[in-house]
């Protein structure tokens, strides 16, 4: 098997997956108990607390956890959400957070949307003309979920808290955290959210970092765990085990680095000398190593991806959250024409994937693009 579609979601670590189910027959207590057991468990899930906050780069604040980055998101865009304040989305942001915004425009809330550029990133001039006294919330995607265009968050905070120093800052990080170094305090991010299944991680569990100081409306009601902002009994073997995918992703984190990025040279290099008609979209040297995001012209990516099947490469055609959906909506805001995203094919890289499973994945693209195109 040849496994290309990492952004969707990642091979859980099979010393993660012993521990997770080692935790949850030996430290199954509820945490809200209060013997010792459970008030272990507790603590444990304190220093999860920690741990993530300091690779999050902030010295203090809240790490709320959540069954999913999608509920992560919509805590903090409904939680923050108010009708006399207009909220700014970017046309790029994953659909846990577009379709949210969308939700609360329907509801009468001021939602406005932020274009982005050909290459994927975020508008900034847009940016600065559409912050102004009366934005409460902007959400931003940190890497492009599509075709991974980094956005600078230090320079779109720059915009936002100087047009408007009270409007707060949300980031979706799941992309991102793991394959960059974050610094919530230095970006002055108000709210992060990361994921445990994209970093090799458990499913069933992320979490939304808030800085000090925020007001957020409650999300479920019930036994006040979380704050009092999610209630419900805590995932501790899910919380743990996301806690050690955390701290994994950034040990030896340069070494991995550089063998993504070889990963994704070798792929643009090995399309070149090929005889496919292809497009990469966006700008591959100003976005993140482990997504490229290719439209192979005359053919249909979902006919493709499924030739491709028979060789057991499993890649996407975009986001797996939108799969059931008809076009692309972010590669149609970048700007790109039917017949490009039509042939859209989305290849997303981990550590554990290796130059000759590239050269396997280009040999089949070039058999199976010959015959689809007789």
């Amino acid at each position: 098997m040849i496994y290309f579609d990492n952004s969707a979601t990642t091979q859980t670590r099979k010393e993660i997956a012993e521990f997770v189910a080692k935790y949850s027959v030996e430290k199954f207590f509820n945490p809200s108990s209060v013997y010792s057991p459970a008030i272990e468990v507790k603590n444990d899930i304190d220093n999860a607390r920690k741990t993530i906050l300091n690779l999050l780069g902030a010295n203090d604040g809240k790490i709320i956890f959540t069954a999913s980055a999608t509920e992560a998101n919509n805590l903090i865009l409904n939680g923050l959400a108010r009708k006399n304040k207009k909220i700014l989305v970017s046309n790029g942001e994953h659909p846990s957070v577009y379709e949210t915004a969308k939700n609360l425009q329907n509801l009468g809330y001021d939602v406005e949307f932020v274009n982005i550029l050909p290459d994927g990133k975020l508008d900034l001039e847009d940016l600065r003309q559409k912050v102004d006294s009366d934005t409460g919330l902007v959400s931003i995607i940190h890497v492009s979920n599509e075709t991974g265009a980094i956005n600078d968050l230090h320079t779109i905070s720059k915009i936002v808290k100087e047009k408007n120093a009270d409007c707060l800052l949300h980031c979706d990080g799941v992309q991102a955290f793991g394959k960059l170094k974050v610094n919530v305090l230095n970006d002055q991010i108000d709210a992060y959210t990361i994921s445990s299944h994209k970093i090799h991680g458990p499913k069933g569990v992320a979490c939304v970092y808030l800085r000090n100081g925020i007001t957020l409306k409650p999300h479920i009601l019930g036994g006040g765990q979380e704050n009092g902002l999610r209630s419900g009994t805590e995932n501790p073997a899910g919380i743990m085990g996301f806690k050690m995918a955390c701290e994994m992703m950034y040990q030896d984190f340069e070494q991995k680095r550089n063998h993504i990025k070889q990963l994704k040279q070798h792929f643009v290099e090995r399309l070149a000398e090929s005889n496919l008609k292809f497009i990469i979209n966006g700008n591959i040297n100003e976005s993140l190593d482990n997504i490229l995001s290719v439209s192979f012209l005359g053919v249909r990516g979902e006919v493709l991806l499924h030739c491709l099947e028979k060789y057991q490469i499993y890649v996407s055609t975009g986001s797996a959250c939108s799969s059931k959906k008809v076009g692309n909506r972010v590669l149609s805001a970048m700007g790109l024409k039917n017949n490009q995203m039509e042939g859209n094919i989305r290849f997303s890289f981990s550590e554990f994937n290796n130059i000759e499973e590239v050269d396997a994945v280009v040999k089949a693209l070039q058999a199976e693009i010959k015959n689809l195109l007789g």
